[in-house]
């Protein structure tokens, strides 16, 4: 029972958290300012497309070590849960860091969310949130009418 129960709060830990903190940011991933098509849409010059690169590496070189970190974190929690005699308060413990660690991951990605946000300007970014969420939904709808297209899905 217990090692059911350790396996559901894994997979919770692992996939479902993250995938909720990046999602909710509802800005597209990637140097997406380097497409021409975007570039030319949200009308960048080249002082900006430099900015944002800028801050992109900056940001990423950051995103690495936390990432990292985070994944530590992760391995130790797993390993005290998978232990035959459970220390709870340990447990807890490193669960507080790993919360700690996604909580500076997710301050970096929001960090560089208010970099694009400055270089942009409010109405630029408004239309970039706009056309990410068209993006998104054209994507799913093809991904619906043409489930077999996706090469990452799997059957």
């Amino acid at each position: 029972m217990l090692r059911k129960l350790s396996s559901v709060v894994i997979l919770f830990v692992l996939v479902i958290l993250p995938a909720i903190a990046l999602g909710a940011q509802g800005m597209p991933s990637g140097k997406w300012w380097h497409n021409p098509q975007v570039s030319k849409q949200m009308n960048l010059n080249k002082d900006e497309i430099r900015r944002l690169d800028e801050s992109f590496v900056k940001s990423q070189r950051k995103l690495i070590d936390l990432k990292s970190n985070l994944e530590k974190q992760r391995f130790e929690l797993e390993n005290l849960l998978e232990k035959k005699t459970l220390n709870e308060s340990a447990v807890m413990e490193q669960f507080k860091k790993m919360e700690s660690s996604k909580n500076r991951l997710s301050t970096e990605y929001f960090r560089f969310l208010l970099q694009v946000r400055k270089i942009l300007g409010f109405e630029r970014y408004q239309d970039l949130k706009m056309k990410y969420k068209t993006f998104r939904q054209q994507k799913k709808l093809r991904l619906q009418k043409h489930p077999g297209a996706n090469p990452g899905q799997r059957k």
